[in-house]
């Protein structure tokens, strides 16, 4: 559907009309009507498209912008984002950050989700992806005393498990769940020991994966992600003493 023609759209004629409005913008994005870098059209035209006031409008597209779906350049029009994950979580990412006591429960879903792709890779993963693995790993090991560094390797990793999974919807919530892991994470992965145990924990997922051991990868993450919690946990409490 071109984006400058959204004629097909029902008018929006019930309460609620904000959220409900929001909810079918996010529709058009999910669906790919509207794609990254697209320009939507005129506030005008988009008001008339779902019979709502231009108040109503403005509302829905602040509500997008903070979620960072939506960009609003001044006096360029407004543009569906880049729709990168770290972009979109970013208010979870403070939302929580606020809520520490939410940190076991990210972790819980964490080892659910990604547990199930480590032992996917292990089904549907080859022999290069599982040297790419082992390139991810050597390239941590290389960066231990640079902690900032160490992270964007050991996010790259996770990812690429993700890809090996062969599940985009499950690989995009782990990449979030990650996202919004990274600002409990901070202090604890500037510990050398940490980051040594995380190394370790990797080794043994990946070891898992090439005897295409479905098990024990699931098994290996689930041990992975205790340790983080753990760690994430003993830092946040010495912070608060």
């Amino acid at each position: 559907m071109p984006i400058s023609d959204l004629s097909g759209e029902v008018p929006l004629r019930r309460s609620g009309l904000t959220e409900m409005l929001v909810a079918r913008l996010l529709g058009l994005v999910t669906t790919g009507n509207l794609k990254p870098g697209d320009q939507l059209p005129p506030e005008r035209k988009l008001a008339e498209t779902f019979e709502v006031s231009r108040p109503t409008l403005r509302e829905a597209l602040r509500a997008l912008a903070v979620l960072g779906v939506i960009e609003v350049r001044h006096g360029g029009g407004v543009f569906v984002s880049q729709l990168e994950a770290s972009d979109l979580l970013a208010p979870l990412t403070f939302f929580l950050t606020l809520r520490a006591a939410e940190v076991e429960k990210l972790y819980e879903a964490r080892k659910l989700i990604e547990g199930e792709i480590a032992a996917l890779a292990a089904s549907r993963g080859d022999a290069a992806a599982f040297d790419e693995l082992d390139a991810l790993i050597a390239a941590q090991e290389e960066a231990k005393l640079e902690p900032a560094r160490y992270r964007d390797v050991d996010t790259a990793f996770h990812r690429r498990l993700g890809e090996l999974a062969g599940n985009e919807f499950l690989s995009r919530a782990a990449q979030s769940l990650n996202v919004l892991g990274q600002e409990f994470r901070k202090t604890a992965s500037e510990t050398p020991n940490v980051i040594s145990t995380s190394i370790a924990d990797h080794r043994i997922i990946v070891e898992a994966i090439r005897r295409r051991d479905a098990a024990a990868a699931r098994q290996a993450m689930v041990t992975h992600m205790d340790h983080v919690l753990q760690s994430t946990e003993a830092t946040m409490k010495a912070k608060d003493e």
